[in-house]
């Protein structure tokens, strides 16, 4: 088998960790014990180390650090930042084809995307940087493209400079599957058990189940004490109503109908016709019998759910719908810990908008009212940091399927958050630290102010109010400090 020239002025990167792409086909299920992997140009193998150890039948070759190895098939073949070194544009076709050609499922292609080169002199459609190798830098579209064009699949963006290209619609079809499921968080799942297992909650549940309602204050004495325990009154609804029987499988039921409709129309986005009923999990096929009177019903439903996307007024009254997050005149804004709770047409939105950039690091994704929109914002130490500060932002512009990056890690005065506690769910772990807070804040008139959104100006406003914030707490401070 022919074998790729990577320039002997590559220098392999010493890694203690999984490299990026290799660290999501991970998490994304392509590899494990039960799939082989095989790394092309895989430097000094740590990847394949570290994949080793943890039981996966792992190999892997590289020109100058794994010569001697065998080139071989494998159901993941990775071919991380390798097309980036190679300056002879028919060669870097050939290598992207012969790892194509290896990968039994997915091939996972990474490559250096937007970003600038200090120094370095032009050559071929890259440069020659200053220590002496080549680099071709891609921008997001012209990798997706490039993909495309040469091996005639549409890839998967799992990242920005990363993406899954696959041997059949059945793997694609698979992971559509997996990111299309709810996840069930454990923290959910333990302050149910916990109200459930307290005399006032199990009493709060039973009358709820009587009444088929919330009961009312005069209709139930306990909510004083549940409050010292579970926190404020809309907390406590909302575990009530997800522990109540019917409610519960209401709520369930209609959840498992969002997934697959999100799993439907996500097939369809990407192009891919759904596979046969018969190769469906059981499970699966149970909640498409209990909702459509066929499977071709539920695909032509997704199909129409899609066409949503393009409708603004739809995805308003998504947004006007969504039990989460916090809603500004022209924005909805959601933790990551609760796109799970969205309308399925948000969920379905903001997966869109990763077939542009990918898996990008967030911890709050920004929803434009109109659908247009859909940013991905990274603020720092969100736990943490009352007023955590924004550190960079990837905004989508879905008409175009373009995007740009902020970097404000640098700046003097980013942007910063108030309310906290709109972001998540009540059953978020600090939901109700975040909630005191702003409600202290509130009762001092902090919040009124309309240029609070910003870190120098929310100082300046705390240090005339003579108040500071430490941790989530605001004490006052003294004048002879």
């Amino acid at each position: 088998m022919a074998t790729m020239t990577i320039p002997r002025h590559k220098t392999a990167i010493r890694r203690l960790a999984h490299s990026r792409p290799v660290s999501l086909a991970l998490n994304h299920g392509f590899v494990g014990p039960e799939a082989t992997f095989f790394d092309y140009g895989c430097g000094y193998g740590e990847d394949i180390d570290l994949l080793r150890s943890a039981g996966v039948h792992a190999d892997g070759w590289d020109p100058y650090y794994r010569s001697n190895s065998n080139v071989c098939p494998a159901d993941c073949v990775n071919l991380g930042y390798v097309l980036n070194v190679i300056d002879d544009v028919s060669e870097r076709d050939t290598t992207l084809r012969l790892a194509f050609g290896l990968a039994k499922h997915v091939l996972v292609v990474a490559v250096r995307v937007d970003q600038s080169l200090s120094g370095g002199i032009d050559y071929s459609d890259g440069v020659v940087t200053n220590s002496g190798s080549f680099q071709k830098i891609y921008t997001q579209a012209e990798f997706r493209d490039y993909i495309e064009v040469t091996l005639g699949r549409k890839p998967f963006m799992a990242g920005l400079g990363i993406a899954y290209v696959f041997k059949d619609e059945a793997a694609e079809s698979a992971l559509l599957a997996r990111v299309s499921r709810t996840r069930v968080r454990s923290e959910r799942i333990d302050w149910l058990s916990q109200l459930a297992s307290d005399p006032d909650g199990k009493a709060l549940i039973d009358t709820t189940r009587q009444l088929g309602r919330i009961p009312l204050d005069t209709e139930f004495e306990g909510y004083e004490r549940l409050a010292i325990r579970f926190g404020s009154r809309s907390r406590i609804e909302r575990l009530v109503l997800g522990a109540v029987g019917s409610g519960g499988l209401a709520e369930a039921q209609l959840q498992k109908r969002n997934d697959i409709l999100t799993y439907l129309a996500m097939l369809h986005l990407r192009g891919i016709r759904p596979p046969p009923v018969g190769s469906l999990p059981s499970e699966v096929r149970a909640d498409i019998k209990l909702w459509w009177r066929s499977y071709t019903k539920a695909i032509d439903e997704g199909r129409e759910f899609l066409f949503q996307l393009g409708n603004p007024e739809q995805i308003r009254a998504a947004c006007g719908a969504a039990p989460i997050g916090k809603r500004l005149p022209t924005d909805l804004y959601v933790h990551s810990s609760s796109e799970d709770l969205l309308p399925a047409l948000l969920r379905v939105l903001i997966f869109a908008a990763r077939q542009v950039v990918g898996d990008v690091e967030y911890n709050i994704v920004k929803l434009s009212l109109d659908g247009r929109k859909v940013s991905f914002l990274q603020y720092q130490d969100f736990d943490q940091d009352a007023h955590p500060c924004l550190r960079h932002s990837v905004r989508v512009h879905l008409p175009t399927a373009s995007y740009m990056i902020r970097d404000y890690s640098a700046s003097e005065n980013p942007p910063i958050l108030h309310r906290k506690e709109t972001l998540v769910d009540p059953v978020y772990p600090l939901y109700e630290l975040f909630a005191t807070l702003s409600e202290q804040e509130e009762a001092l008139g902090l919040l009124s102010q309309s240029s609070i959104g910003f870190r120098q100006q929310w100082q300046q406003l705390l240090s005339e109010q003579n108040v500071e914030i430490i941790g989530h707490s605001i004490r006052n401070v003294s004048n002879d400090r």
